[in-house]
């Protein structure tokens, strides 16, 4: 029996995460939108990253040392909820420094700076509602589901990104109420506040012969490749900075000077930022065979020296303009691979292929679930066990 007490500390634990995560994410947006444009105006802007990076590294070195480990800090206090609370200054941290990181010109996403946000703010209600550790571990899976269904549009992706990105097994209990009443009701926050998500189109799907099962699989198989790439990369240039370059600072500093100049000397700057115009073009025309890689490394480059922001939206480019070159070898529709290319290539960098499907599901329509999901088993399979989100 439901006691009435614990009923009402939900709901209104349920508002109060989708309020906090609703109205940061439609703030963080609106920000987002208004200095991409600037940078991309005054591209200028870029020659200043290194000073972007040094800001960043002194900003949390001085005051969110223990903050700087983001998502992954996010999922061990969900694997060990005993820890303490997340620092609140997490939120304003992240926010401000992926505002920096976009307006200067680093290759980072969006999902870090929602969870982060919604997580940062919620933890703090733990004490204030003297919430027991499995009860905390709730909030907090809701309060990863309502910053991701608010940051992207997709509730219910979000919901299952909350049981899945931590890598426990998905346990489909009486929790998962207040998880996905949290990425509803954000997700429609952030719709009252005027937010217009893009909107990804595609128009076939191919007949199920043996033929396109086959290419489907080849097609999986160089997803999952692409993420197994994307995951050591970020691993191994991790190690070798902190190696070669173990102040903090300095490495900012030095990888702000080599992203700046290879942007400048090559340029690269459809493959700064978000590069949204660039995910949905993939859906219509062929994508160069370069755009992947050369996106794929900008953004390793860009988190490896400690600009914020997060993976998810550069792994979207990355896989849709890779499905997208495939179009010219493998004889499936463009914007069927590009679709597919671009939530398979996150999902098995994450290691998060159900909720991948679900993203399917909400972005392009119901017919693309099982698509997305037997694509992405495989991919995350081949892209191997570590997720993105693990330290």
């Amino acid at each position: 029996m439901i006691k009435i007490s614990s009923f009402i500390k939900w709901c209104i634990l349920s508002l109060l995460v989708s309020f906090f995560a609703g109205t940061t994410s439609a703030f963080f947006l609106v920000s987002l939108d208004y200095l991409s444009d600037l940078r991309n105006k005054y591209i200028w802007l870029i020659a200043f990253l290194p000073i972007a990076g040094l800001f960043t590294a002194l900003l949390y070195q001085n005051l969110g040392k223990n903050a700087s480990k983001g998502n992954k800090l996010i999922v061990e206090t969900i694997q060990q909820p005993t820890n303490p609370l997340l620092d609140w200054l997490m939120a304003p941290l992240i926010l401000f420094t992926t505002l920096i990181a976009h307006l200067f010109g680093a290759s980072v996403g969006r999902e870090g700076t929602a969870l982060q946000l919604s997580a940062g703010l919620s933890d703090q209600l733990t004490k204030t509602f003297n919430l027991t550790p499995s009860e905390r571990v709730v909030l907090l899976r809701a309060a990863v589901a309502a910053g991701f269904g608010a940051v992207f549009g997709t509730p219910l992706a979000g919901a299952i990104f909350a049981l899945e990105f931590t890598g426990n097994q998905i346990s489909f209990n009486k929790s998962i109420s207040p998880i996905l009443i949290c990425a509803i009701l954000a997700n429609q926050v952030t719709l009252w506040w005027g937010i217009n998500h893009p909107v990804y189109s595609v128009t076939q799907i191919p007949s199920l012969t043996a033929t396109s099962i086959l290419f489907m699989l080849i097609a999986a198989f160089l997803f999952g490749i692409t993420a197994w790439i994307f995951k050591n990369g970020l691993t191994l240039l991790n190690r070798m900075a902190s190696k070669y370059i173990p102040d903090e600072l300095w490495r900012a500093v030095f990888g702000g000077l080599l992203i700046a100049a290879i942007i400048y000397s090559a340029e690269l700057f459809k493959f700064i930022g978000l590069g949204i115009p660039s995910i949905l073009n993939a859906y219509s025309f062929a994508a160069f065979p370069t755009d992947f890689f050369l996106k794929l490394l900008l953004t390793i480059l860009s988190i490896s020296v400690g600009f914020k922001g997060g993976e998810v939206t550069p792994l979207f480019f990355i896989g849709a303009t890779l499905g997208s070159m495939l179009s010219v070898y493998i004889p499936l529709p463009i914007s069927f691979l590009a679709g597919l290319g671009m939530i398979t290539v996150f999902g098995a960098a994450a290691r998060t292929p159900l909720s991948a499907a679900f993203l399917a599901y909400e972005l392009f329509g119901k017919e693309y679930i099982f698509y997305a999901f037997f694509i992405c088993l495989i991919a995350s399979f081949i892209a191997g066990k570590k997720s993105i989100y693990q330290s």
